[in-house]
């Protein structure tokens, strides 16, 4: 499957639907961010203030299935991480992350 690219921009107070496209070392400010159950790529990228929208069929018996809802979760958990070190050093501001289903770095899971 062919993926939409987006390098190097910056998203701000909007919805994306990240299904269906690759997004490089974008920024994301604001926004609601729509997953749906297709192929994606997030790599190098940064949140701040976002809402993600998780649309997924978690299937019986498929480690796939877990293992993608691990990566989204696990990116989260590491924004929200940094943004409590951030806020405990008196600074704010936007975390960077990476999906990967086993330590939160690299490409998406769906990336394939």
């Amino acid at each position: 499957m062919l993926l939409t690219k987006h390098e190097n921009q910056t998203f701000a107070n909007q919805t994306v639907y990240i299904s269906g496209q690759a997004f490089i070392r974008c920024n994301f400010v604001a926004c609601t961010l729509v997953l749906r159950e297709t192929v994606y790529h997030l790599e190098d990228c940064s949140f701040d203030r976002c809402n993600w929208h998780v649309d997924c069929v978690l299937l019986w018996g498929s480690p796939e299935s877990v293992r993608e809802l691990k990566a989204v979760l696990n990116l989260l958990e590491q924004e929200l991480q940094q943004l409590q070190e951030q806020q405990a050093q008196g600074g704010g501001g936007a975390g960077s992350g990476t999906l990967d289903p086993d330590d939160g770095g690299g490409a998406s899971p769906f990336a394939t």
